[in-house]
Protein backbone atom coordinates (compact mmCIF):
# COMPACT_ATOMS: atom_id res chain seq x y z
CA UNK A 1 0.00 0.00 0.00
CA UNK A 2 1.36 3.56 -0.98
CA UNK A 3 2.27 5.73 2.08
CA UNK A 4 0.40 9.30 1.37
CA UNK A 5 1.82 12.32 2.85
CA UNK A 6 -1.55 14.29 4.29
CA UNK A 7 -2.43 17.42 4.98
CA UNK A 8 -5.70 20.28 4.89
CA UNK A 9 -5.63 23.07 2.89
CA UNK A 10 -7.22 26.05 4.43
CA UNK A 11 -10.08 27.57 1.66
CA UNK A 12 -12.54 29.81 1.91
CA UNK A 13 -13.16 28.71 5.54
CA UNK A 14 -13.17 25.47 5.14
CA UNK A 15 -10.12 22.40 4.45
CA UNK A 16 -9.67 20.73 1.65
CA UNK A 17 -7.90 17.50 1.75
CA UNK A 18 -4.43 16.79 0.32
CA UNK A 19 -2.24 13.52 0.01
CA UNK A 20 0.96 13.41 -1.83
CA UNK A 21 2.16 10.09 -2.99
CA UNK A 22 5.55 8.73 -3.00
CA UNK A 23 6.14 9.79 -6.77
CA UNK A 24 5.42 13.43 -5.73
CA UNK A 25 1.62 13.52 -7.33
CA UNK A 26 -0.42 15.88 -5.23
CA UNK A 27 -4.48 14.29 -4.71
CA UNK A 28 -7.61 16.28 -3.90
CA UNK A 29 -10.17 14.63 -2.05
CA UNK A 30 -13.60 15.35 -4.29
CA UNK A 31 -15.93 14.55 -1.56
CA UNK A 32 -14.25 17.60 0.66
CA UNK A 33 -14.05 19.93 -2.25
CA UNK A 34 -17.86 19.36 -2.54
CA UNK A 35 -18.51 19.78 0.98
CA UNK A 36 -16.75 23.24 0.87
CA UNK A 37 -18.73 24.31 -2.27
CA UNK A 38 -21.79 23.94 -0.45
CA UNK A 39 -23.37 21.08 -2.65
CA UNK A 40 -25.77 18.45 -0.77
CA UNK A 41 -25.44 14.99 -0.18
CA UNK A 42 -26.85 13.98 -3.66
CA UNK A 43 -25.37 16.85 -5.46
CA UNK A 44 -22.23 15.22 -3.98
CA UNK A 45 -23.05 12.00 -5.36
CA UNK A 46 -24.11 12.71 -8.62
CA UNK A 47 -20.25 14.79 -9.14
CA UNK A 48 -18.48 11.45 -8.05
CA UNK A 49 -20.58 9.32 -10.37
CA UNK A 50 -19.40 12.31 -13.11
CA UNK A 51 -15.70 11.86 -12.63
CA UNK A 52 -16.56 8.09 -12.68
CA UNK A 53 -18.58 8.25 -15.93
CA UNK A 54 -16.20 10.67 -17.57
CA UNK A 55 -13.73 9.44 -20.61
CA UNK A 56 -10.78 12.29 -19.03
CA UNK A 57 -11.79 12.48 -15.57
CA UNK A 58 -12.15 9.06 -14.60
CA UNK A 59 -7.90 8.74 -15.91
CA UNK A 60 -7.22 11.19 -13.10
CA UNK A 61 -8.99 9.44 -10.44
CA UNK A 62 -8.63 6.83 -7.84
CA UNK A 63 -10.39 5.63 -4.63
CA UNK A 64 -7.17 6.14 -2.09
CA UNK A 65 -7.35 5.17 2.08
CA UNK A 66 -7.61 9.11 3.70
CA UNK A 67 -8.67 9.50 7.41
CA UNK A 68 -12.32 11.11 7.51
CA UNK A 69 -14.99 11.79 9.74
CA UNK A 70 -15.88 8.85 10.21
CA UNK A 71 -13.03 6.82 10.29
CA UNK A 72 -9.96 5.64 7.65
CA UNK A 73 -11.56 5.10 4.63
CA UNK A 74 -11.55 4.89 1.01
CA UNK A 75 -12.63 7.63 -0.90
CA UNK A 76 -12.32 9.02 -4.39
CA UNK A 77 -9.79 11.37 -5.16
CA UNK A 78 -8.39 13.48 -8.13
CA UNK A 79 -4.93 14.30 -9.15
CA UNK A 80 -4.72 17.87 -8.96
CA UNK A 81 -4.25 18.76 -12.79
CA UNK A 82 -7.80 17.26 -13.01
CA UNK A 83 -9.31 19.63 -10.34
CA UNK A 84 -9.88 22.64 -12.67
CA UNK A 85 -11.22 20.41 -15.56
CA UNK A 86 -13.68 18.91 -13.33
CA UNK A 87 -14.70 22.03 -12.02
CA UNK A 88 -14.66 23.81 -15.00
CA UNK A 89 -17.65 20.87 -15.72
CA UNK A 90 -19.92 22.25 -13.52
CA UNK A 91 -21.81 24.40 -15.14
CA UNK A 92 -23.10 27.95 -13.25
CA UNK A 93 -26.39 27.90 -14.89
CA UNK A 94 -28.98 30.94 -14.47
CA UNK A 95 -31.06 29.17 -11.72
CA UNK A 96 -27.86 28.72 -9.90
CA UNK A 97 -27.27 31.86 -9.39
CA UNK A 98 -30.97 33.02 -8.91
CA UNK A 99 -31.75 30.80 -6.27
CA UNK A 100 -28.55 29.80 -4.88
CA UNK A 101 -26.21 32.77 -5.32
CA UNK A 102 -23.87 32.00 -2.84
CA UNK A 103 -23.51 28.59 -3.74
CA UNK A 104 -22.54 29.87 -7.74
CA UNK A 105 -20.12 32.53 -6.06
CA UNK A 106 -18.33 29.87 -4.01
CA UNK A 107 -18.09 27.45 -7.20
CA UNK A 108 -16.72 30.18 -9.28
CA UNK A 109 -14.01 30.97 -6.33
CA UNK A 110 -13.37 27.07 -6.15
CA UNK A 111 -12.82 26.79 -10.77
CA UNK A 112 -10.46 29.45 -10.49
CA UNK A 113 -8.33 28.79 -6.65
CA UNK A 114 -8.76 25.93 -5.57
CA UNK A 115 -6.02 23.99 -7.58
CA UNK A 116 -3.46 26.47 -6.37
CA UNK A 117 -4.79 26.41 -2.52
CA UNK A 118 -3.97 22.72 -2.79
CA UNK A 119 -0.78 22.94 -4.13
CA UNK A 120 0.12 25.62 -1.75
CA UNK A 121 0.06 22.98 1.13
CA UNK A 122 3.20 20.92 -0.08
CA UNK A 123 5.11 24.19 -1.16
CA UNK A 124 7.62 25.27 1.51
CA UNK A 125 7.64 28.26 3.16
CA UNK A 126 9.17 30.90 1.89
CA UNK A 127 11.85 32.33 3.96
CA UNK A 128 11.47 36.19 3.61
CA UNK A 129 15.17 37.74 3.12
CA UNK A 130 15.62 41.41 3.26
CA UNK A 131 15.46 43.28 -0.06
CA UNK A 132 19.47 43.66 -1.11
CA UNK A 133 19.50 47.40 -1.59
CA UNK A 134 20.76 47.89 -5.35
CA UNK A 135 24.36 48.01 -6.07
CA UNK A 136 25.65 51.82 -6.67
CA UNK A 137 26.31 53.03 -10.42
CA UNK A 138 29.83 53.84 -10.80
CA UNK A 139 30.24 57.79 -12.24
CA UNK A 140 31.12 57.84 -15.27
CA UNK A 141 34.29 60.02 -15.59
CA UNK A 142 33.20 63.63 -17.22
CA UNK A 143 34.91 64.89 -20.71
CA UNK A 144 35.38 68.15 -22.12
CA UNK A 145 32.14 67.77 -23.94
CA UNK A 146 30.68 67.39 -21.01
CA UNK A 147 32.09 70.82 -19.39
CA UNK A 148 31.21 72.35 -22.83
CA UNK A 149 27.39 71.32 -22.41
CA UNK A 150 27.50 72.45 -19.14
CA UNK A 151 28.65 76.16 -19.91
CA UNK A 152 26.05 76.15 -22.54
CA UNK A 153 23.69 75.30 -20.14
CA UNK A 154 24.94 77.83 -17.62
CA UNK A 155 24.85 80.27 -19.97
CA UNK A 156 21.45 80.28 -21.02
CA UNK A 157 20.09 80.07 -18.07
CA UNK A 158 18.34 82.86 -16.36
CA UNK A 159 20.05 84.52 -12.77
CA UNK A 160 17.13 83.53 -11.12
CA UNK A 161 18.05 79.98 -12.52
CA UNK A 162 21.60 79.89 -11.78
CA UNK A 163 21.56 78.70 -8.36
CA UNK A 164 19.55 75.66 -9.09
CA UNK A 165 21.70 74.67 -12.58
CA UNK A 166 25.00 74.98 -10.64
CA UNK A 167 23.56 72.54 -7.73
CA UNK A 168 22.49 70.26 -10.19
CA UNK A 169 25.77 70.23 -11.71
CA UNK A 170 27.59 69.73 -8.66
CA UNK A 171 25.31 66.58 -8.08
CA UNK A 172 26.25 65.54 -11.03
CA UNK A 173 30.00 65.66 -10.47
CA UNK A 174 31.09 68.78 -12.06
CA UNK A 175 33.37 70.69 -9.97
CA UNK A 176 31.84 74.39 -9.88
CA UNK A 177 34.37 77.58 -9.45
CA UNK A 178 33.92 79.64 -6.13
CA UNK A 179 33.51 83.04 -8.30
CA UNK A 180 33.72 85.86 -5.58
CA UNK A 181 30.68 88.08 -6.50
CA UNK A 182 31.15 91.77 -7.47
CA UNK A 183 28.67 94.63 -7.12
CA UNK A 184 29.92 97.48 -8.67
CA UNK A 185 29.04 100.86 -6.97
CA UNK A 186 25.87 102.35 -7.78
CA UNK A 187 26.81 105.45 -9.80
CA UNK A 188 26.01 108.35 -8.74
CA UNK A 189 23.33 110.87 -10.41
CA UNK A 190 24.65 113.59 -8.04
CA UNK A 191 27.60 114.56 -10.35
CA UNK A 192 29.10 118.07 -9.17
CA UNK A 193 29.33 119.61 -12.23
CA UNK A 194 32.12 123.47 -11.60
CA UNK A 195 30.17 125.91 -13.54
CA UNK A 196 32.60 128.38 -13.91
CA UNK A 197 30.55 131.87 -14.05
CA UNK A 198 32.06 135.07 -15.28
CA UNK A 199 30.49 138.47 -14.46
CA UNK A 200 31.63 141.22 -16.50
CA UNK A 201 30.47 144.60 -16.13
CA UNK A 202 28.45 145.28 -19.80
CA UNK A 203 29.69 149.05 -21.25
CA UNK A 204 26.43 150.58 -23.11
CA UNK A 205 29.75 152.61 -24.83
CA UNK A 206 30.39 148.84 -26.88
CA UNK A 207 26.98 148.58 -28.28
CA UNK A 208 26.96 151.81 -29.62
Amino acid sequence: MNKFEIKRAPFMGTELMAARDADGQIWAGVRWMCDGIGFSEGQRKRQIANIQEDAVLSKGGSNLILPTRGGTQRTLCLKLDYVPLWLAKIAITPRMERETPELAARLEQYQLKAKDALAAAFLPQAVQSPTPSPAPVKQRELTTDDYIAASRIVSDCRNERLHYVLGFLKCGGFEIPEVEAHIPDKPSFRSEVTVETTHRILDLMDFL
